[in-house]
């Protein structure tokens, strides 16, 4: 077999080329060590965090650090541990953010960043005040309870509701929050958006399994809080408790509403009255789904809406 010996040429050609390989591998690898260091600086000063600003185990200084929030008109969230309530600013803030921040909020010079772990949707929704009368509110309310009971999602065969029992509906959600201190219109937005104001048992799931602890009634209230509401509710000696647990709430529709609006109640005052975070548990809490109060107070503002638009056409409140 013959064999190749490479030209001088040739061997200087190929050494030509090996060492501008090499020198092209070096300036790609010293790009990237250039490179890393920039991404992963510019990845730490791009990551947007929460500010948290208290952790308290006394309900009394909670209160008061609320108290201290409102007036700031600063929005924040809560997150329970086992012995305290953490408090987050959401506030979405860099490195640099949390320096201006506290430049501008020296009371806070201890706060610390944390996770972003839920963003409150801002501005805060719009509230009436003051607050229409009950006859007001049920004469623009209950038409409005009749669309979205015929029009929902549980409704696939469109079937009207009543109008007589939209108004008695109506008026007993306002009875219901106002006894509470509660914005009617949130309340409304909860039974809105649980059930489209459908008196049912439990949702959809029901057609997939049996339920353990099934939900009833227009605000979805499980028959195990049902029963704590019950209780606290006994205990509490408000006029409207019950003599007895109903078996079954949706035979007892004024009686589900107030159930409704104690637990909210319950939750607000909890949650030191901040509505999202009620809203959260009112869902509850270990599902983690923080969608749930964003797409209620949707529901909210759906219907503030229509009342605003409506209230300067009722001129004759019967």
């Amino acid at each position: 077999m013959r064999q190749y010996k490479p030209t001088l040429n040739r061997v200087v050609a190929c050494s030509q080329v090996t060492k501008v390989w090499k020198s092209s591998v070096l300036v790609f690898a010293l790009l990237i060590c250039l490179s890393v260091p920039a991404r992963a600086h510019n990845s730490r000063q791009s990551a947007v965090f929460d500010i948290q600003c208290g952790c308290y185990a006394n309900p009394a200084n909670a209160a008061e650090l609320v108290t201290r929030l409102q007036e700031l008109d600063l929005p924040w969230y809560s997150r329970r541990l086992k012995r305290c309530i953490r408090f987050i600013l959401d506030v979405n803030v860099d490195h640099q953010g949390r320096t201006a921040f506290m430049t501008a909020h020296p009371e806070f010079a201890d706060a610390f960043l944390v996770q972003n772990f839920w963003n409150i949707p801002r501005p805060l929704p719009e509230e009436i005040s003051p607050l229409p009368t009950k006859q007001v509110f049920t004469a623009i309310m209950a038409p409005y309870m009749r669309n979205q009971y015929q029009h929902g999602y549980y409704n696939r065969s469109r079937l009207p509701m009543a109008t007589r029992r939209a108004r008695i509906y109506t008026r007993w959600i306002y009875e219901a929050a106002t006894y509470y201190g509660l914005d009617p219109f949130l309340l409304f937005a909860v039974g809105n958006f649980e059930t489209y104001f459908r008196n049912m048992l439990g949702d959809l799931d029901r057609m997939k399994r049996a339920h353990p602890d099934p939900a009833q009634g227009m605000f979805q209230i499980l028959r195990s809080t049902a029963r704590n509401i019950y209780q606290d509710m006994r205990s509490s000696g408000v006029p409207h408790a019950p003599e007895e647990l109903p078996a079954d709430l949706r035979t007892h529709p004024k009686t589900q509403i107030f159930f409704a609006a104690h637990y909210l109640h319950m939750l607000h005052m909890k949650q030191h009255g901040n509505r999202y975070m009620a809203l959260l548990a009112y869902n509850g809490t270990g599902s983690g789904s923080y969608d749930y109060p964003r797409r209620v107070m949707r529901f909210y503002q759906k219907a503030l809406t229509y009342f605003i638009q409506n209230f300067g056409r009722i001129s004759k409140v019967p």
